[in-house]
């Protein structure tokens, strides 16, 4: 217990270093808040292996497109490699990494219980109050539109089949946001997206009808 607790500390130090490029939606704080959500989900329903588990939620972002050029699951094989991890949970970790992104869709492979449960809590981070704020954090970062009415929305399954980003954050809550309820993994996961869910929703309403008051 207490060798894990120093690959834990190890981890992470090396993983704020890297999301300290990362835009603040991203950045450390998401990480803890992800980390929280995982072993959440996985006390709950004890499945899986929790040390795997926490290192897949510390480390799920490293190498992140949207930011890194970098190898990410070479460097957690790095990193991991020299730390000492059993080869098993590098190798579980590493497939959290490459597997987790909503961007690379549902392969329609079976999950692992630990790719489940970091999945589900990363999904959970991108949703509700705290999800909102990160998707205007981000767009405002890519100097994004806040709303786009001219644009079409995306549908269940548009996403990343051709079709270019949305450049208004409100529309990609139709790309990506929206959908997420419905992919959640676990029993604990799609307990607590309902409530998160439900406030992006009425979130919605509200600002249509701050956008256009004389059209409601």
């Amino acid at each position: 217990m207490a060798e894990n607790s120093g690959i834990i500390r190890t981890v992470e130090e090396f993983v704020k270093g890297v999301v300290s490029e990362y835009d603040s939606g991203h950045g450390w704080s998401h990480i803890e808040r992800v980390v929280r959500l995982a072993l959440h989900i996985h006390d709950t329903e004890e499945r899986g292996d929790r040390l795997t588990v926490e290192l897949g939620a510390l480390l799920h972002d490293v190498g992140d497109h949207k930011f890194a050029a970098h190898d990410g699951p070479a460097e957690i094989r790095r990193l991991l490699g020299e730390l000492r991890v059993d080869e098993k949970v590098i190798s579980e970790v590493v497939s959290i990494n490459e597997k987790i992104s909503f961007s690379k869709g549902e392969s329609g492979s079976v999950k692992s219980d630990e790719l489940m449960t970091v999945q589900d809590a990363d999904r959970l981070d991108a949703m509700g109050a705290i999800g909102i704020a990160r998707a205007f954090n981000y767009g405002g970062y890519k100097g994004r539109e806040i709303y786009d009415p001219g644009e079409g929305f995306a549908g269940p399954g548009n996403f990343g089949a051709g079709r270019a980003p949305a450049s208004g954050t409100v529309n990609h809550f139709y790309e990506k946001l929206l959908l997420l309820k419905d992919l959640m993994n676990t029993p604990t996961g799609k307990k607590l997206a309902e409530e998160r869910h439900a406030f992006m929703v009425k979130y919605l309403e509200q600002f249509y009808r701050e956008w256009d008051p004389g059209d409601r």
